[in-house]
This record gives C-alpha cells, structure tokens and sequence, in this order.
C-alpha cells in the first residue's frame, strides 16, 4: 500500500473520537505525518492534558520533516494558488510533503487541498 499522509485534521478527529482512531490502526504500517502536522496538533492543544495526549499521538506516527525540496515546492503552491484560494503556509507544507515524497493526503479538509493537481486526495467517510 501507497504511505498515507495524514492532515492536522485526521490526528484531531482521531484525537477526540476513539472509535475513528481504532480504524486508523488499518493502515499504522503505511501512515506518516509531516512535522508541520505535529506542530500544528501541539499548537491547538488547549490545555497540558491535551499538550501531552497531543505529544504522544505524533509519536505513534513516522515523522517527514521539512527539507530544502519541500519548502521549495511549498513555494511555487503558495505562488500559484495563494492569491486565488488563500491557500495557507501550513497547507502549502503539507501538500508539498505529499508531492515531494510522493504521499496520498488523508484530510478531512478536502476544500483546501482539492485544487492542487499534483495532490492524491485519499477518500474516506471519517467525519
């Protein structure tokens, strides 16, 4: 199976529904995150509890970190959709991790990465 890119949004809906969660373990061998991912998730914790469940959900995950080719890529997304969609930095990164390491992008956010041809949108009915 193709790796699976997972968006902050799947990591948070995992985070709060249990249930979605268990379906992730599926897919666990083919499922990576990208470190903007991570930090985003870190980032919209609301308290140390969730801080610390937060820490722990990106560790259960390889981690791509953000190189040369990848902020590059981000770049040009930003340069060609930006005015347009609005699409945003944290996007941009993540969609550029996709491409560059040739990923399927799990999001429940499809409106904000639909748009990017070179994107693989992996479908789902997780809401």
């Amino acid at each position: 199976m193709t790796s699976v890119l997972l968006d902050t949004s799947i990591l948070i809906h995992a985070q709060r529904n249990r249930a979605f969660a268990l379906g992730l373990d599926d897919f666990s061998d083919a499922l990576v995150i990208s470190r903007i991912a991570a930090c985003e998730l870190i980032y919209g914790s609301r308290d140390k509890k969730e801080k610390n469940v937060n820490r722990l959900v990106t560790q259960l995950f390889k981690v791509i970190e953000v190189n040369e080719a990848i902020s590059k890529r981000a770049f040009l997304l930003i340069d060609q959709y930006g005015l347009k969609t609005r699409l945003g930095i944290s996007d941009a990164l993540i969609a550029a991790t996709a491409i560059e390491e040739d990923l399927v992008l799990w999001t429940l956010n499809t409106k904000h990465f639909e748009m990017i041809e070179e994107v693989e949108l992996f479908t789902s009915k997780a809401s």
